[in-house]
């Protein structure tokens, strides 16, 4: 007896577990439906099939049509205010009042009075747990938003009344034909829900990136460049320790920090502190390449500096506080005193005219060449001691 008791139990489980499963990834009518029986074998153990299950968006008009052919409508009430309905037949009201006052579900023809609230409370389990069940099943789907936090909220007398409640400008449609009692009633459902719009993803909270401390922990290697020296390559082939390379006025204050052997991370000043190589960081530049960026001079930012005087657009630089008591850079070589070239534009020549050969004249190789070179002087009067 034990036994079987627990087999009982275990067959529960499992049955739970696959329904879990089976719900993940189903689609919107099939949720629909299997909400539906679920429903109503849970609350009154009723063989419930529902068949034709369909979905679609209907604008207002069309949504008043749908409630004029509604032989009982359900308000409900959802989230933010909005108001849904939901429509049964009379097969289906007929059936959900008889399995729950006489237990059982018969064929008799429905009588033709008027439906009451009672009648509506009666039914409302069945729609409020299709909707809480088809949510669930939906959870992954867009489509799960839109029946989310719908419950029963009243009885309305007429489609016109309802169709004056209309707010939204379209709806949601969800409709099925229902199977009762293994065929004893056969009925119809349709649940009318505001159409929402898809909800925004909140944008993530503030924290440590992804891999940050990964990345942390990288060694990250970089350089520190004096000047770039131009020269011939027999020069440079000439080159041997303790050879002794030229370096332009600026190269202290004008020293660049370089990543991965091309990309200039930043520039600054090159000195000491406390009997260590010291970098003081002047201008960060980010992530471009070591070549001459335009409006910067070749061997760094002091040229920088005075291009951005004549920019307007240019930002001012930044004032640094450094102790000059901790930090000592080397000795302030003279500045450069190269002159500037000034690009101007000058005027072409006409070209020359042809010379003719034949009618120049040749002088006498006899002649005097001083000759006519300087007159005789006239004698002039010069004062006597």
């Amino acid at each position: 007896m034990a036994d079987t008791a627990a087999e009982k139990v275990l067959s529960r489980k499992a049955s739970a577990a696959r329904r879990a499963v089976e719900a993940h990834g189903m689609s919107v009518e099939k949720a629909f439906r299997r909400a539906l029986a679920r429903t109503a074998e849970e609350a009154w153990n009723l063989a419930l099939i529902a068949r034709n299950a369909r979905q679609a968006r209907r604008d207002q008009d069309e949504t008043a049509a749908l409630l004029d052919s509604g032989e009982m409508i359900l308000l409900l009430d959802g989230p933010d205010e909005m108001t849904g309905f939901a429509l049964l037949d009379r097969q289906t009201v007929t059936a959900l009042v008889e399995v729950q006052t006489l237990g059982l579900v018969t064929d008799l023809d429905p009588d033709d009075r008027r439906l009451t609230p009672t009648d509506a409370a009666i039914s409302a389990p069945l729609v409020d747990g299709a909707l809480e069940r088809l949510a669930d099943y939906l959870v992954d789907d867009p489509a799960g938003a839109q029946v989310a936090g719908y419950a029963f909220g009243a009885m309305i007398d007429s489609a016109r009344i309802a169709s004056n409640l209309l707010t939204a400008p379209s709806y949601r449609v969800f409709e099925a034909e229902l199977e009762l009692a293994g065929g004893l009633r056969r009925g119809r459902i349709a649940l009318l829900l505001p159409e929402r719009a898809p909800a925004r993803r909140s944008a993530p909270a503030a924290g440590p990136a992804r891999h940050e401390d990964l990345m942390l922990t990288l060694p990250a290697r970089v350089d520190v460049v004096l000047a770039r020296v131009k020269m011939s390559f027999a020069a440079a082939c000439e080159l041997a320790p303790g050879s002794l390379i030229p370096l332009p006025a600026e190269a202290l204050t004008g020293a660049e920090i370089v990543a991965g052997g091309r990309h200039r991370v930043l520039t600054g000043t090159l000195g000491q502190m406390n009997g260590q190589r010291a970098f003081r960081v002047g201008e960060r530049t980010g992530a471009g390449t070591s070549e001459t960026a335009p409006g910067t001079a070749e061997h760094g930012p002091d040229r920088a500096a005075d291009a951005s005087a004549h920019d307007p657009a240019a930002p001012p630089p930044a004032a640094m506080d450094w102790p000059t008591d901790e930090i000592a850079a080397g000795p302030s070589p003279e500045p450069a005193t190269a002159t500037p070239s000034v690009a101007m534009d000058l005027p072409d020549f006409p070209d020359l005219p042809p010379l003719d050969f034949d009618e120049a004249t040749v002088a006498d190789e006899d002649a005097d060449p001083l000759a006519g070179f300087a007159s005789p002087l006239d004698d002039l009067d010069l004062p006597q001691d």
